[in-house]
């Protein structure tokens, strides 16, 4: 019940017996005039009582209330037998024994139907009992109304009864009647607002929903997506979600090879807020998408564009100055080789699904969420301590024809779940969970979201996404017949060249390797040394930066680069690259006579 209809209850209340502790002097009066000083005396005793009772509960509070309405109901109930025993019975009386009724219209209006009841029951059987029973009462005074005022006093108390009840019930149905017309604006109100916010929401999906596009195209790589927002709202007599999760694949052509290009996203924040945040990465990634469409950017490595769309991602979020962040996994699959790329930025791990076993790609994290502020930071703990924070890190793996990599947000753990020993419900902490989602599932995105609802409640939004790699099980004809023995004679090329220091025939072989087999980490590295020997320092630093991302404290690596960006003058990012080598090792020996022999050279190194 709340704290203002109580309120109109208790003013009603105070109206029902307030008139009545007005009106009884008059009776009081009468009785008095003629000698019936018994009966006189009563009414005033009720108007005392009742006056002091209602000073205490203007004094108290509602506090006070309860004491009036007992103090109220208990004279209601007692003094009007008692002044029909002293005027002689019902009829001498006048009918006033009528007076205790107002105590079941009050118990109606203050304590509810049940309780009336009781009271009612209790007034009818003291009524019929004062009516049939007039010799039980006698007439203790002696004396009696004329016939003609015991009639007027019977009209009155009828009058006066019904009045009062009356301009009771009057009071609640026209406040009650004032206050639903203020409901119904205020409901009209709200229902407006509601209308206007899923206009909003409206057309927030209907801007989410383009960008967030799986596009099919034919070649062995498929992708399949699945998302189940948890914000839903009805349009137009239709089903409508936004949130924060979005799914996205196109295809792209870098250095003549094709790719499927994939991202799942989860933005912080409920319903608008992270819908807004699925919005600008939708919008952010299909630029980058056009812009791999211009020729000029098609010279790029996989490594390179990745690490290129990450930076542009991350200077937007970075801009919201840390009120929106957002995870995601994103990367490329060369559709010749199926060799996958990708990073992730504090989203749930990424699953292979192989020959019906499950199982995650990653065992650390080492991205962390879009807008958080600087990446690859190096930060000073002490004189000689360092530590390095959110580096970049490209993770690759090699699929087979028929591997599927799973994705889903972390509404795919956050299950609640009723534990059956304590039956209380709690956020699934099991990461094996979705493992087994995926096995049961056999990698269908409808029987994981199935398996997972069965075993509890959603409680935030979902998005699932499936890299199947050439699913029917036929690999395309093979660029190279026979990839053992043209590894093994280009290997053999490679050392020689090597041994000749014949590095522009090293670099050659090297790239050629590198085309065929991008999953040879090491080639990146060779042939990135090799043309920083010849001075083709700009592809030298392409290709040191490709093995760079992938082995993101690889001393050898930091070394080459060191190098080449010294050569080429690019000294604020060689002294960048050295001061990572010596947070990762100090006490490197070849890092040494490195920063002996520049420092000599260049003060900056100093």
């Amino acid at each position: 019940m709340t704290d203002s209809s109580q309120e109109l209850k208790r003013r009603a209340l105070v109206i029902l017996f307030g008139v009545t502790i007005l009106l009884v002097p008059f009776w009081s009066l009468t009785y008095w005039f003629y000698d019936l000083y018994l009966a006189a005396i009563i009414p005033v005793i009720y108007s005392a009582c009742g006056l002091l009772t209602l000073l205490y509960y203007w004094w108290k509070g509602e506090s006070g209330f309860s004491v009036f309405m007992v103090t109220c109901f208990g004279l209601y109930f007692i003094l009007p037998p008692i002044l029909q025993g002293a005027l002689g019975g019902y009829q001498n009386a006048s009918g006033v024994i009528l007076w205790m009724f107002p105590v079941v219209i009050a118990t109606f209006i203050y304590q509810g139907a049940r309780s009336a009841f009781y009271w009612g029951s209790a007034f009818m059987l003291i009524v019929v009992g004062s009516v049939f029973s007039p010799k039980l009462i006698g007439n203790p005074s002696g004396h009696r109304l004329p016939e003609q005022l015991i009639d007027i006093f019977y009209a009155l108390n009828i009058v006066a009864i019904g009045g009062i009840v009356s301009m009771t019930v009057y009071y609640l149905i026209t406040t009650i009647s004032r206050k639903s017309n203020q409901l119904t604006l205020a409901l009209g109100e709200v229902t407006k607002a509601k209308e206007m916010q899923e206009k909003d929401y409206f057309l927030i999906s209907y801007l989410s929903n383009p960008l967030s596009q799986v596009k099919e195209h034919a070649g062995p790589v498929k992708v399949e997506s699945l998302i189940e927002q948890r914000k839903k709202f009805y349009y137009k007599n239709q089903i409508h979600e936004i949130g924060g999760d979005i799914c996205i694949s196109d295809r792209i052509t870098l250095r003549g090879k094709h790719y499927t290009t994939f991202l799942n996203g989860d933005a912080m924040g409920k319903s608008l807020q992270g819908a807004a945040g699925a919005i600008i990465m939708g919008s952010v990634f299909r630029v980058c998408l056009s812009r791999a469409m211009a020729k000029k950017y098609q010279h790029q490595y996989p490594e390179q564009w990745i690490k290129a769309c990450y930076l542009d991602f991350q200077k937007i979020f970075e801009s919201f100055d840390g009120s929106m962040f957002m995870s995601i996994v994103f990367g490329l699959v060369d559709e010749e080789r199926g060799f996958l790329y990708y990073i992730n930025a504090e989203h749930p791990w990424t699953v292979l699904y192989r020959d019906g076993d499950a199982r995650y790609l990653e065992d650390e994290l080492y991205i962390r969420k879009l807008g958080m502020p600087i990446i690859d930071r190096i930060i000073q703990e002490g004189s000689d301590s360092h530590r390095i924070e959110n580096v970049f890190t490209l993770k690759t793996f090699l699929l087979k024809p028929g591997d599927s990599i799973i994705l889903g947000s972390d509404g795919r753990d956050d299950i609640s779940i009723k534990k059956p020993e304590t039956g209380m419900q709690e956020i699934n902490g099991d990461i094996e969970l979705f493992l087994k989602a995926v096995r049961k599932g056999k990698g269908d995105l409808v029987e994981i979201k199935d398996f997972l609802v069965n075993q509890g409640d959603l409680t935030d939004d979902l998005s699932l996404m499936r890299i199947s790699y050439n699913v029917e099980g036929k690999r395309e004809e093979k660029p190279i017949a026979n990839e053992k023995e043209y590894v093994r004679a280009n290997g053999q090329a490679l050392r020689n060249a090597l041994e000749r220091k014949d590095f522009a025939s090293a670099a050659k072989i090297a790239q050629e390797q590198i085309h065929h087999f991008p999953e040879n980490d090491t080639m990146f590295l060779i042939a990135s040394i090799s043309n920083r020997k010849i001075n083709n320092l700009e592809l030298a630093a392409d290709l040191g930066e490709c093995y760079h991302f992938r082995y993101p404290n690889s001393r050898s690596s930091l070394m080459n680069l060191t190098k080449i960006y010294y050569l080429a003058g690019e000294h604020e990012r060689a002294k960048y690259l050295l001061d990572r080598l010596k947070a990762i090792d100090p006490e490197y020996e070849p890092l040494k006579k490195l920063l002996q022999k520049i420092r000599s050279k260049n003060r900056i190194y100093n």
